[in-house]
């Protein structure tokens, strides 16, 4: 193999890939990427067994071949090379890297180790635009984190039907739902869903930009593919059934108030510093009043209250929350103000943009 390519390339084909490398020390050769130059593509690719990464970039290919080498050196000589252009040569199992001033060989392994990447039966697929679909996962992933003992929440939930996406999330605290519907989706079935791993998702919103322009999704049993012009990242998906979530949504309420997002967000940071191990903070709405009262004590610390203006809409109600589950809902939400909806001091309440009912986060009280 010898092909001649350039630094700024190769360092976004490393940065696309290096966050699939394995850390553990069982598989060595998942410690190490594969170059390939087949035709006219150079592909970088590395895999941890769960999720492959692949990225191809443009380049001068001399000789076709494949070599995989430690993703950590080769990683730090290309980010410290002053030369734009840069040669690869692959000699049996070792990678020759030369410049105009700089040489060094990098000892490798033979490429029949580096582990097969599944083929994905492109049967089943639908395409959408990046920028929508990152935005929709950006909207939820807060909702969820990594769990063993409940893997089926352990990642986002996404099910196409009727020409709709909907996104879903959950850590059993608090949820968030996100639907998006365009003609830009296109679809060659009816009704599919999944769910997506947590690690999966981040790297996507890590790895694929709006530059990308359209995304392909393929969807094969236990396996999905996301394919873009230059990257394509294969996982495994969570085998389970997601939580029937949608009784936990609040489609109506008793109580609404309407309030200012950014001045919520400053309170909530203001009085948490009295809140307890919990992290706990508490809502005071009182009937016919234009503010709430947010309440937070400890008993080492003191207490502090501050009150903020809200249009109130139903009866009074008093109720407490983990302050860091509704300063991530409000984070979900891009809109001035905010719809808060509650039921009862011990019900779910949800969060919305009164402008754009497509995304709601609901969060579970503390109760006291």
């Amino acid at each position: 193999m010898k092909l001649i390519i350039l630094k700024n390339n190769l360092a976004e084909a490393l940065f696309s890939v290096e966050r699939s490398i394995s850390t553990s020390g069982n598989l060595p050769i998942l410690k190490n990427i594969l170059i390939s130059a087949e035709g006219e593509r150079i592909i970088i690719t590395a895999t941890n067994l769960e999720m492959a990464v692949s990225h191809t970039c443009p380049g001068k290919i001399s000789q076709q071949g494949r070599v995989t080498v430690p993703l950590g050196v080769f990683s730090s000589i290309i980010k410290n090379l002053n030369s734009e252009r840069i040669t690869l040569e692959a000699k049996e199992e070792n990678l020759f890297i030369i410049t105009d001033n700089y040489e060094a060989t990098l000892q490798g392994t033979d490429p029949k180790e580096f582990p097969i990447i599944p083929e994905i039966n492109t049967k089943n697929s639908f395409s959408i635009e990046a920028v929508d679909f990152l935005n929709s996962v950006k909207s939820v992933i807060i909702a969820t984190q990594f769990s063993d003992i409940r893997p089926e929440i352990s990642g986002v939930y996404i099910r196409y039907k009727e020409g709709k996406l909907i996104f879903v999330a959950t850590d059993s605290f608090r949820l968030a739902e996100k639907t998006f519907q365009s003609v830009s989706i296109s679809s060659n079935f009816d009704d599919v869903s999944f769910i997506l791993p947590l690690h999966t998702a981040e790297e996507l919103l890590r790895v694929i930009n709006d530059s990308d322009g359209q995304i392909n999704i393929f969807i094969d049993q236990n396996q999905i593919l996301f394919s873009t012009k230059t990257k394509n990242i294969i996982s495994r998906l969570i085998d389970g059934r997601f939580p029937d979530y949608e009784p936990i949504i609040p489609k109506e309420t008793e109580t609404e108030i309407i309030i200012n997002r950014s001045e919520l967000l400053s309170a909530i940071k203001l009085t948490s510093s009295f809140s307890g191990r919990t992290n706990d903070i508490h809502f005071e709405i009182s009937e016919n009043k234009k503010v709430m009262e947010i309440q937070s004590s400890e008993g080492s610390l003191g207490k502090n209250t501050y009150k903020i203006p809200i249009k109130l809409k139903g009866p009074s109600i008093s109720v407490t929350f983990n302050w860091k589950y509704i300063s991530d809902g409000l984070k979900t939400h891009s809109s001035e103000d905010v719809v808060f909806g509650f039921n009862s001091s011990e019900k779910p309440a949800a969060i919305r943009n009164p402008k754009d009912p497509s995304l709601v986060y609901v969060v579970v009280p503390i109760r006291r």
